[in-house]
Parts: structure tokens; C-alpha cells; sequence
């Protein structure tokens, strides 16, 4: 139900879920899952909800907004 998305390593999803909502994108920060606070570059995508088109341009949006905050 879920996809683990590995960032590269310069990347942080906390600086990505900041600026998420201007996109209209969400997504959990891998960290959460960390006892140790690690998984900082990871995010949990979920797609068990969402049709095709959805799906879609969630990952235009997700896309979008990596480009805005890591050019």
C-alpha cells in the first residue's frame, strides 16, 4: 500500500513536507519510521486509495516541488 521513495543523500524530506502543501502534495517522513532519527532522505508514498490519474499527478506535483526546493 505504500512506496518507500530513497532520496539522494543531499535531500531531506522534513525541507520537502515545509513547502508540501504550496504543491498540494503529502507524504510521511521516512525519520518516522527511524528509531534513530535516521531515514532523513526517505519518504512513504501511499497509492492503495488513488486512481491512475491521481497517482499521476501526484507525481507531477512531487516532482514540482522537488525541483522548487533542490533546483
Amino acid at each position: 500500500y505504500f512506496f518507500w521513495l530513497r532520496l539522494p543523500e543531499h535531500m531531506d524530506g522534513e525541507t520537502l513536507a515545509a513547502r508540501a502543501p504550496e504543491f498540494k502534495v503529502g507524504f510521511r517522513l521516512g525519520q518516522r519510521f527511524s528509531g534513530r532519527q535516521a531515514l532523513r532522505n526517505y519518504i512513504r508514498l501511499s497509492f492503495a486509495y488513488y486512481e491512475d490519474a491521481e497517482l499521476a499527478e501526484g507525481v507531477r506535483r512531487l516532482a514540482a516541488l522537488i525541483a522548487a526546493v533542490y533546483p
